[in-house]
């Protein structure tokens, strides 16, 4: 199954209207992810800064929880 993903994936890259197809759904997908995966960098930043992932992983998993809820 994944020899056809890849070869698949070589036929579409080797055509050029598909690899602009493809450059402009990536862009697009980025656009729209890009603050969602901002706010979940900001709030590990914060609760690694209040809590250590290596002391107690179930405090720091918590602790994250809430800062994700309380999140502006």
């Amino acid at each position: 199954m994944f020899n056809v993903i890849k070869f698949a994936t070589k036929l579409a890259l080797q055509n050029p209207k598909v690899r602009e197809g493809i450059k402009k759904v990536a862009i697009k997908s980025y656009k729209r992810a890009k603050p969602i995966i901002k706010k979940y960098f900001e709030v590990a930043k914060k609760t690694t800064n209040q809590t250590s992932t290596f002391k107690d992983l179930k405090s720091f998993k918590k602790k994250y929880k809430e800062n994700l809820k309380n999140y502006d």
